[in-house]
């Protein structure tokens, strides 16, 4: 016997509401804590990831300049003797590579000798160049090259002509390189031979990278990647090197979000501090700098996560301070970068729940009030109606997306679910049937926005496009009817699927042709692009199955297409008895007669300049002049579409540009210009068409330009 549901609603009212709110209660706190976890894990992997490898890329091209130089030693060469420009190739190079890249602040090599060579990055936009040359002795000379912007004439001071025995010299450089100032210094001592960058190269007999440490120069903590190289015997000539501010570093990762509070830095094996956001990396000691260690950061959180990170060895875990549990998690950079270094990330637990936990504090107080309003709880009615109104829910989502495949019979013992199941397999069936007639995605989109089927229209703003075939009525007189029809099936299906894909509504088939429209009954700012966008892979779509049908002795459709845009009347229009939901208006008319106009240019996709304007950026069109369009009192500028920006292909590109420099001459009446360019078009490209009208027209001193249709 079937129930109604009203009985079993009332029978089971007290118990259904305490089971239904426990089990939704602690099902979906419990999803939804796995639910926040997993995205918290999924977004430090993916922060720790980016973050490891920006910072290869961001070390990568002082490798780059290692090795280059290293395996180029002609680029090596050391002056002894200052000049009025730079003249040796590693100067020249060096200075261009920190140009290149900002992160590297110096460039030096250094020879067995104990020749020193280096360009810097000093303050703003400034490059220095330095030079040790202890002529064969353990003493050392020390030159140093600025470039400072604007600073130009300043006369040599100190140095005679020639050789700069046992002095050390500055080189004050403008923009250009030519050197403005240069200073002289006799009390340099420094020896790049007993330099950390210089000893471990010449150990390793490779590419060196430096632990931390102090530069000379700069007193700022960072790190040195130096190569040796080598003569045709194998005997070292000397060690090139790269010079990085961990300082950079650090800035770099201040741009790296996590949450609203959280720290992303990096550490080395031993917890130094290599680079950390917005904190000073060094501390003075004995009157010494040196790089801070991970206890000194007066950040508790952070020490604490370090802390337990090297007692654990995990990767991710919470720590607790204050009160405050925060996520931690550390991740160590590739084998392949040859440092031991860790990048960590440590934030607040509430960066990622703290909404969430005041959701679930509000549930908590709703939960009570309806338990203590439920006398009884209803497990029985909860079974037996959950899975047939489910499956209905289900259904009724799949006819409001107009999916209607399949069949659908719910079987229930309640009346009412079986009379409703009844119900709506009649309506699918009808819808079924109905869009047959109607496009679907139409009638999706009507039920999405909630218009009802009422007779009006309002105006908006659409792109339209009409497609025919060229030649239609010669081929339908030399074929068959049987398959000329079902060739053309085939065709306009193909058309229609193409325009639905590229959010696009066919309105109407018109014979063999077809008229869409774009930005209705769902507004769309970028309708003329997806208008352009469906025209080309129509074209190609076309291009393809017309090979299948020559391969198959069948006759191939070509086509014409034009696009306008501009403001249009939509909405149902008819009578209450039968309506239909299109476009009407001046718009439509000169969409229709553009496409007729391919047939003057013997082109295929013409817009008008309005389509062209929204379009710009993406397409690639060229002008055609004005035409003089039936039922209009001003001309319109046409354009042909050609191809998409990111495909069209040099010869495109160059066709369109001198086209439309030709046409531009044409127009302002230099004839002779004009006709010398189109000249040289058509003897490059003599099938284009427009060329030769344009040829024609120059020769018949057309200065107009305007062709009545």
């Amino acid at each position: 016997m079937k129930i109604k549901l009203k009985v079993k609603i009332i029978v089971a009212f007290s118990t259904i509401l305490i089971a239904t709110v426990s089990i939704i209660f602690f099902y979906t706190q419990k999803k939804a804590f796995d639910g926040v976890n997993q995205i918290t894990q999924d977004l430090i992997y993916t922060v720790t990831k980016n973050v490891s490898d920006e910072t290869i890329s961001f070390l990568n091209p002082a490798v780059q300049i290692v090795k280059n130089l290293s395996e180029n030693p002609g680029k090596l060469q050391i002056s002894l003797q200052p000049s009025d420009s730079i003249q040796n190739h590693f100067e020249a190079h060096a200075l261009d590579m920190l140009k290149m890249h900002s992160q590297i602040s110096g460039i030096f090599v250094g020879d067995k000798k104990g020749k020193f060579l280096f360009v810097k990055q000093i303050g703003d936009d400034k490059t220095g160049i330095k030079v040790i040359d202890p002529s064969g002795k353990l003493f050392s000379k020390f030159v140093e090259i600025l470039r400072k912007e604007g600073l130009q004439d300043v006369p040599i001071v100190g140095g005679e002509n020639g050789l700069l025995e046992n002095n050390s010299f500055w080189k004050h450089l403008d923009a250009a390189g030519s050197i403005t100032e240069l200073k002289i210094n006799q009390e340099d001592q420094y020896d790049p031979r007993h330099r950390p960058w210089y000893k471990g190269a010449e150990d390793a007999k490779k590419i060196y990278w430096t632990d931390t440490y102090i530069f000379f120069t700069a007193q700022k903590p960072g790190i040195t990647v130096a190569e040796p190289y080598f003569n045709a015997s194998g005997d070292l000539i000397g060690v090139v090197g790269v010079d990085i501010e961990l300082d950079k570093l650090s800035v770099f990762l201040e741009d790296q979000k996590v949450g609203k509070n959280g720290l992303v830095f990096i550490i080395d094996e031993e917890g130094k501090i290599v680079a950390f956001p917005k904190i000073k990396l060094m501390k003075i000691d004995n009157e010494k700098l040196r790089p801070i260690e991970y206890t000194e950061l007066e950040l508790p959180s952070v020490e604490k996560a370090i802390s337990t990170y090297f007692e654990t060895g995990k990767n991710y875990f919470y720590v607790t301070e204050n009160g405050i549990n925060y996520f931690s998690a550390f991740t160590t950079f590739p084998i392949e970068f040859g440092k031991d270094w860790r990048i960590g990330i440590v934030v607040p637990e509430d960066d990622f729940i703290g909404f969430f936990r005041k959701i679930q504090q509000f549930i908590i107080l709703i939960s009570l009030c309806i338990l203590l309003l439920s006398i009884v709880a209803a497990w029985w009615l909860s079974n037996s109606i959950s899975h047939p109104i489910e499956r209905i829910t289900e259904e009724q989502k799949k006819i409001e997306g107009m999916n209607l495949e399949g069949e659908f019979n719910i079987k229930s013992s309640i009346k009412e679910v079986e009379a409703l199941s009844h119900g709506m397999a009649a309506m699918r069936n009808s819808l079924k049937a109905f869009q047959s007639y109607i496009p679907a995605e139409l009638v999706r989109q009507l039920i999405q926005q909630g218009e009802g089927a009422t007779l009006g229209g309002r105006e908006r703003t659409l792109s339209i496009l009409f497609v025919d075939i060229a030649n239609f009525t010669t081929i339908s007189e030399n074929m068959e009817p049987e398959p000329l029809m079902l060739q053309l099936s085939d065709y306009l299906g193909m058309l229609a699927e193409t325009i639905r894909i590229n959010h696009g509504t066919v309105d109407k088939y018109l014979g063999d042709g077809v008229m869409a429209f774009w930005g209705a009954p769902i507004a769309s700012e970028h309708h003329a692009i997806h208008a352009c966008q469906a025209a080309l892979k129509c074209k190609r779509r076309i291009q393809e199955i017309n090979r299948s049908w020559e391969s198959a002795g069948k006759k191939p459709f070509w086509s014409r297409f034009g696009i306008h845009t501009g403001i249009t009347l939509v909405g149902n229009l008819g009578s209450q008895s039968r309506m239909n939901y299109t476009v009407v208006g001046d718009s439509v008319n000169l969409a229709s007669r553009l496409e007729g106009i391919n047939k003057i240019y013997k082109t295929e996709i013409i817009v008008s300049s309005d389509t062209r304007d929204a379009a710009e950026k993406e397409f690639l069109f060229r002008p055609l002049g004005s035409v003089a369009v039936k039922g209009k009192k001003q001309e319109v500028e046409i354009y042909e579409l050609i191809e998409s920006i990111t495909e069209a292909t040099e010869e495109q590109m160059q066709l369109s540009g001198d086209f439309t420099a030709a046409l531009s001459l044409f127009q302002d009446g230099d004839l002779l210009g004009a006709r010398k360019i189109f000249a040289n078009l058509g003897d490059l490209y003599p099938t284009d068409h427009p060329t030769q009208i344009y040829i024609e027209r120059c020769i018949e001193k057309d200065e107009s330009g305007i062709v009545n249709i």
